[in-house]
């Protein structure tokens, strides 16, 4: 049995449990009916067959879909995988199911974005990130979606906080003397790197140095690209290297062991996101955790609390961002 082609009577007979209550679980209809290790059994057992139910057989049987589009720039970054992993759970305990669909690698993503709610495929959609002219054309659809880190601040439902962790980091800085900054910048044309630049942008201007000195540089995800600039970059004899993702500041670890510098004797580095990426690097990672999880599992409760037959009031978030130091600071 491939794992694309697993059904329920698969994840019922692996779960050891009848397929009614295979059904029960993947319907949000378990309370009272399912315990909660049986029900957690089968979306563990759903999970590794890599197991879907059938979404149209669901709208026939229930007159509606229980579906959610999540719109993220890259699926195949690390913090992403994390975040939509966190619906993936939040959205099956509630009998939801979720859609993914790639924003970077489709420029025709939001023309099927409202092919789905137009065939009344899925009800909601979670946008992390889109630009103005996306969250324009979606008007129509504005109280079926939550928007995370948006262009248009206007619009946002959840986003970041920086203050506390840009904080953190300068006090680290004054403590340690450093004055030499390296800003390792994703080229991505979107705005919610451009506020992350300018929240630390105008923090390090306070720096008590008068020959304090600042060096930017853009880059794609690509290693390669990714590792050739930060070459560029460490060129600058640097204090410290913060970087718009642990993965651009894992290619500035590559770079700086082919140029002889030690991570931390000779440059600090400091991440964002805190991924996995951050302990497997030797020394760890220093960076500013953003809660991937919580963020998940927010963003699914808001929107099912948004579209339904009598919502609350949804008010929006602003998540505080934490500074994890690590051995890359020491």
């Amino acid at each position: 049995m491939s794992l694309s082609s697993a059904n329920s009577k698969d994840v019922a007979r692996l779960a050891n449990v009848s397929q009614s209550t295979v059904s029960l679980v993947f319907n949000g209809k378990t309370k009272g009916r399912v315990s909660e290790d049986t029900r957690a059994r089968v979306l563990a057992v759903a999970k590794t067959l890599g197991y879907q139910p059938n979404v149209s057989a669901q709208i026939l049987r229930n007159g509606s879909p229980k579906n959610i589009a999540f719109v993220v720039p890259d699926l195949q970054q690390p913090y992403f995988g994390k975040l939509v992993y966190a619906a993936e759970l939040t959205a099956a305990e509630k009998g939801h199911s979720v859609i993914l669909l790639d924003s970077i690698s489709s420029e025709q993503w939001c023309d099927r974005l409202i092919t789905l709610f137009q065939s009344k495929v899925i009800y909601g959609c979670i946008i992390y990130s889109c630009d103005e002219i996306v969250s324009n054309k979606l008007q129509s659809y504005r109280n079926q979606i939550i928007y995370i880190e948006p262009d248009d601040e206007a619009v946002y439902d959840i986003d970041l906080n920086f203050r506390t962790a840009t904080e953190d980091i300068y006090n680290y800085l004054v403590k340690t003397g450093k004055r030499r900054v390296g800003y390792f910048r994703s080229d991505l044309p979107r705005k919610h790197f451009i506020r992350r630049h300018r929240a630390f942008e105008s923090k390090l201007n306070l720096l008590p140095y008068p020959d304090k000195a600042f060096f930017v540089e853009y880059s794609s995800f690509s290693l390669e690209n990714a590792s050739l600039i930060a070459e560029k970059l460490l060129s600058n004899q640097l204090d410290v290297i913060i970087c718009d993702d642990d993965l651009l500041a894992g290619a500035v670890y590559r770079a700086a062991k082919k140029m002889n510098i030690s991570i931390p004797a000779d440059i600090a580095v400091i991440g964002f996101n805190d991924t996995v990426l951050c302990q497997y690097l030797d020394p760890e990672l220093s960076t500013i955790r953003i809660p991937a999880d919580m963020i998940g599992n927010l963003a699914v409760s808001m929107l099912i609390n948004k579209t339904q037959d009598s919502p609350s009031v949804v008010n929006s978030f602003l998540i505080d961002l934490m500074y994890i130091e690590r051995e890359s600071t020491i």
